[in-house]
């Protein structure tokens, strides 16, 4: 049993699920946050890769030669001759580098790569955030479509049995059977909208097993709310709070923080460069009038840019401009969350008070359907006022159905909103 749960992937949990199980499998499997995982990595590396560029390199090289003759001489007859070019020759090479950042340039670069990898984790917590929502979303929708496939099918049970008391009727003689034929259309009807509604149901389930990522076919069983949560009422708290915490905003902080170490880097272009190397050359084979077995030598070079035709100084403004919208960018993004937060807490009120109206509406329409009911079989009232009666209790429940879900989908907008599911902590410390 241990090794079966071992091997049970990600997504395919056994049960039913709560929707902070479903929002938090959707936030691990998801496609979009892989593909986020992966640029934060990705980033990472490039951090590493700038830090490598800070320390010393050492290259190798073999060199082998070989040209088409010997070349020698003799300084007189009787002495042997004297090997002034081989005919081949095998060199062995070791360099050591290391750059001196004298003016600053590559640690500005080092800082800027490490806000770039700020900014794209918090990319990924937004898209995380973004894909609570969508599971949250898709999971709301399943329990709409199950909601109202159970109204569909009180409605079809309700009119089976004014059908059957009207089938009962007709053969005794007491109605007329125009009023069979109103039932039975009635059922038809029902039959219609139950099969309808159960459609909308598959088709909602296949939306949330797609959100979370998981095969289409797995089994969907989804635990209800216990509770409807409160309209909170501290909209300038929660405003503030959102601005703070939501990721978005901290992944423009960090791109501009990089931009204005890019820009930093960039206006050095013209500052002076030192680098320092050390090589060591060994002839393996030395002949030759003039071989050497082992060179050893140092280089210290410093390169002064003179001119480069304002080159650095167009890139500099480039720069700047790049720097600058992001700036806007921010700001744009901070109106964005404040009308975004306010929005969601007016789509929770008018939910809230179309709930309680639906509430109502529900409730008396059961009545106006018991009384109908009781008219009728008292010969008082008609089969007409009935099906009236039996098709508004049907669209008050249904009311009912899309004013709850419409609650619940409004405050899961909000906890996007503000960054956080704990809306009730965000609103008293947004008040702070």
């Amino acid at each position: 049993m241990l090794m079966a749960a071992a091997q049970t992937p990600a997504g395919t949990a056994q049960g039913p699920l709560t929707i902070d199980e479903a929002a938090a499998i959707a936030e691990q499997n998801a496609f979009a946050t892989r593909i986020s995982e992966s640029n934060v990595e990705k980033n990472r590396q490039i951090v590493s890769e700038n830090k490598g560029a800070l320390g010393p390199k050492v290259t190798v090289n073999g060199t082998y030669t070989r040209f088409a003759k010997e070349i020698s001489t003799q300084f007189s007859p009787t002495s042997p001759p004297i090997v002034i070019q081989p005919i081949d020759t095998k060199t062995l090479s070791a360099t050591a580098s290391i750059p001196i950042d004298i003016m600053g340039n590559m640690h500005r670069l080092v800082s800027a790569s490490q806000a770039t990898l700020r900014a794209s984790q918090n990319t990924l917590l937004a898209t995380r955030s973004d894909q609570r929502l969508a599971a949250k979303q898709a999971f709301l929708a399943v329990l709409r479509a199950q909601a109202t496939v159970g109204v569909q099918n009180q409605a079809l049970i309700d009119a089976q049995e004014r059908l059957s008391q009207a089938q009962k009727e007709l053969a005794a003689g007491t109605v007329a059977p125009v009023d069979e034929k109103r039932f039975e259309a009635q059922v038809a009807q029902a039959k219609s909208d139950l099969i309808t509604a159960q459609n909308a149901l598959d088709l909602a389930k296949q939306t949330f097993n797609q959100t979370l990522a998981r095969p289409i076919e797995t089994p969907v069983d989804l635990v209800e709310p216990a509770a409807l949560p409160i309209v909170p009422s501290n909209v300038p708290g929660l405003v503030e709070t959102g601005q703070k915490q939501r990721p978005e905003v901290r992944s423009l902080q960090a791109t501009i923080e990089s931009l204005a170490d890019i820009r930093r880097a960039t206006e050095a272009g013209m500052n002076p460069s030192l680098t320092f190397s050390l090589n060591n050359q060994r002839n393996l084979d030395a002949t030759g009038f003039t071989a050497s077995a082992e060179t050893t030598t140092g280089v210290l070079a410093l390169s002064i840019p003179i001119f480069d035709s304002g080159v650095t100084r167009d890139r500099v403004k480039a720069a700047r401009q790049d720097e600058l919208q992001a700036k806007i960018q921010l700001e744009q993004l901070e109106l964005g969350i404040s009308e975004e937060v306010r929005a969601a807490v007016t789509n929770l009120s008018s939910a809230s008070s179309r709930l309680d109206n639906a509430r109502q509406q529900v409730a008396l329409a059961e009545e106006v359907y018991r009384l109908s009911k009781i008219r009728q079989d008292a010969g008082e009232g008609t089969y007409v006022e009935v099906i009236d009666a039996e098709t508004q209790l049907t669209q008050a429940r249904n009311s009912l159905v899309s004013a709850r879900y419409d609650y619940l989908t409004a405050y899961s907008q909000l906890q996007r909103a503000i960054g956080s599911d704990d809306v009730g902590a965000a609103q008293a410390a947004g008040g702070k």
